[in-house]
């Protein structure tokens, strides 16, 4: 009995190893066909950056009133955005660039006794303005602070440039010649040749504000309009590229 428990303890043992023979023989073959062997393969990263002046603006502006009534509030502020919006006209902005991207109104308390009391209603309300004229837009900005008056608030400035796509492009092409550059030294220095390309990946973003970026100089004096400063924008693009080693045997 013993014996031939161990009789059948060798046959499972050498069926064991032809399965895993079997898988190995698999595995390689899976790699010959594919043709690729990462242990001879050289990976780089290569960068690219494009810098060109920024040709267009975000403006986040808009109208905020305090009135004893959510009527007078509203009235108030429907009134100054309405100057602004003309405004915008005057300057050339186009309606299909002005877009609200904020509207409430809430009553406002005085809690020094117990029971809060309202003392009056915040209406505000506020745009995004897309701004294509970049050389014109401190006088731009200075329409708007007079038309809207003491109502007016700014939400903030942002610049970039009208056409990212050719930005983005013209990077991709440097990155990959910065890549390809990396890859031709590495093989020269370590004497093999390099083969056909294996994978590329790509990362890439945009920085709307280069160097100091936008600047705004309000004067106290009014005979002085505002200085905006556009900048430059740039787009940097970085990939991850991996060449084969050509095999000197072929």
């Amino acid at each position: 009995m013993e014996a031939r428990m161990t009789r059948s303890r060798m046959v499972a043992a050498l069926v064991a190893v032809a399965a895993l023979l079997v898988l190995a023989s698999a595995c390689f073959e899976t790699s010959v066909e594919d043709g690729i062997d990462d242990s001879r393969s050289i990976s780089v990263t290569g960068t690219g950056e494009v810098r060109a002046e920024s040709d267009i603006a975000t403006v986040n502006t808009g109208v905020e009133v305090r009135a004893d009534t959510v009527a007078a509030a509203r009235a108030g502020a429907a009134e100054a955005s309405n100057a602004i919006i003309a405004a915008l006209r005057a300057h050339g902005v186009e309606e299909s660039d002005v877009r609200t991207v904020d509207f409430y109104v809430y009553p406002e308390y005085h809690y020094r006794d117990e029971t809060p009391r309202v003392t009056g209603y915040v209406f505000s309300n506020t745009v995004q303005v897309t701004v294509r004229d970049v050389e014109g837009i401190g006088e731009l900005i200075d329409a708007i602070a007079v038309a809207g008056g003491d109502a007016v608030r700014f939400g903030g400035i942002s610049f970039a440039h009208a056409d990212p796509g050719a930005l983005s492009e013209e990077a991709r092409e440097l990155a990959i010649a910065d890549a390809r550059a990396k890859a031709e030294q590495l093989a020269e220095l370590t004497g093999v040749t390099l083969g056909s390309i294996i994978t590329v990946t790509e990362t890439s973003w945009a920085a709307p504000l280069v160097g100091p970026g936008p600047r705004a100089e309000f004067a106290a004096d009014d005979s002085f309009g505002t200085s905006i400063q556009p900048g430059t924008s740039a787009v940097t693009v970085t990939v991850q590229a991996a060449w084969e080693i050509e095999d000197e045997s072929d």
